[in-house]
């Protein structure tokens, strides 16, 4: 069933609802016509046998008939009084006060009436009693006129005031609660929508900056990767140690042993830490120790913007005077395994000094090789003070 055919009975049955409240409310309305014209006969005609005291009998009448239906009127409106099933979906929750006060006035009358069920037919004897004396009319027949009016426009009022609640005021509360939980459906809905499109925007906004973000981390890796020393390859090393074996500055005939040795060995401690810890490979692979045999690996960070970090390594001694860095050995640094395949640079001492300058985008473990290999530091940068923690945890 298409939309537009569902839309069409929707309509039909709205209308159908109103012609059927229309016919309702027309029947009861001619009920009460039909009995306020039958209950008018004998109001006005007894008065009228009663020249001298026919008015005074008619304004009686009409009091009592008035008294009799108002009240048994709101008596009925209290037994037609509707009440709303707040159990099912699709029907709002609304104040129902006045549903729960009817349905403790009218206990409270079928109780009383039940009680008093005998002593009714005395009660209006007595008032016909009491109207025939307030008049000063010896006729027994006022008792009767009394009698009937009051039980006439109470059965008629009754009657009238459930129906006309049952038929006619219920349909209105219904429609009345109706527009209130569309109106209040309406709103929610609108509330629903806006919230979406506010999330939509959130969205395309958390999109934007994850983009701008990845743009940016990917921007640093590359600036990272052009300013930093090129990859430390075998003809790089050789070239190297050549170029320094040919200075005064090495004395030293084993170097290119020595610095084989210290490469072989940092790569297999590189292998172990990416088993052991991917993230931080060279973490634990150089006995946790930044001083170790007098010699000390230190690092500062400086940091050029939020995710681009300038870091120096340096390798001093600890006692200088008495166990020197020997100028011009080699050094080596053993960095992330992202600086490249395989992640080492060759330093040489200078000023019984080793330094090396790079760029990172967050912190690690650096692992070093001093005195020819026989001395091992590690250093976590992360564990430095004075550093963001933007920087530590990336």
């Amino acid at each position: 069933m298409t939309n537009n055919e569902n839309k069409s009975l929707k309509e039909k049955e709205l209308e159908e609802k109103k012609s059927t409240g229309k016919e309702a409310e027309t029947s009861v309305l001619l009920t009460l016509y039909m009995g306020l014209f039958l209950g008018m006969v004998p109001v006005i005609g007894f008065p009228i046998t009663i020249p001298e005291m026919g008015g005074k009998i008619l304004f009686i009448g009409l009091l009592l008939g008035i008294a009799a239906f108002i009240s048994s009127f709101f008596t009925g409106t209290l037994f037609g009084m509707p009440k709303r099933n707040n159990k099912k979906e699709n029907n709002y929750s609304l104040n129902n006060s006045l549903v729960e006060i009817s349905d403790w006035l009218t206990k409270i009358i079928v109780g009383i009436g039940l009680v008093n069920l005998k002593e009714i037919p005395g009660y209006l004897i007595s008032l016909g009693e009491y109207v025939k004396e307030s008049s000063k009319y010896t006729g027994q027949l006022l008792n009767v006129y009394t009698i009937g009016i009051v039980v006439y426009f109470g059965f008629l009022g009754i009657y009238i005031g459930y129906n006309y609640m049952r038929l006619v005021l219920s349909n209105k509360y219904k429609h009345a609660d109706d527009n209130l939980i569309r109106i209040e459906l309406e709103m929610a809905k609108e509330k629903v929508l806006e919230i979406k499109q506010e999330n939509q925007q959130k969205d395309k906004r958390i999109i934007e900056i994850q983009s701008l973000v990845q743009e940016k981390d990917q921007l640093t890796k590359t600036l990272i990767d052009k300013v930093n020393e090129p990859t430390l390859s075998k003809n790089k090393i050789e070239t190297i140690v050549k170029k320094l074996v040919q200075t005064d500055e090495i004395k030293d005939e084993n170097i290119e042993l020595y610095v084989d040795k210290m490469i072989s060995e940092a790569k297999l401690k590189l292998q172990k830490g990416l088993i052991l810890n991917h993230d931080d490979p060279q973490k634990g692979q150089w006995k946790n120790n930044a001083l170790n045999n007098e010699r000390e690996l230190k690092a500062t960070v400086f940091e050029e913007a939020k995710g681009l970090y300038k870091i120096n390594l340096q390798i001093v001694s600890t006692n200088p005077k008495n166990n020197p860095l020997k100028n011009g050995d080699l050094v080596l640094f053993a960095l992330h395994n992202t600086f490249g395949d395989p992640p080492f640079k060759l330093v040489k001492i200078d000023k019984q000094s080793a330094e090396l300058n790079f760029y990172a985008y967050g912190s690690f473990t650096v692992g070093a090789f001093a005195d020819n290999g026989a001395t091992e530091l590690e250093l976590d940068l992360a564990e430095l003070p004075n550093v963001s923690s933007h920087f530590k945890i990336h």
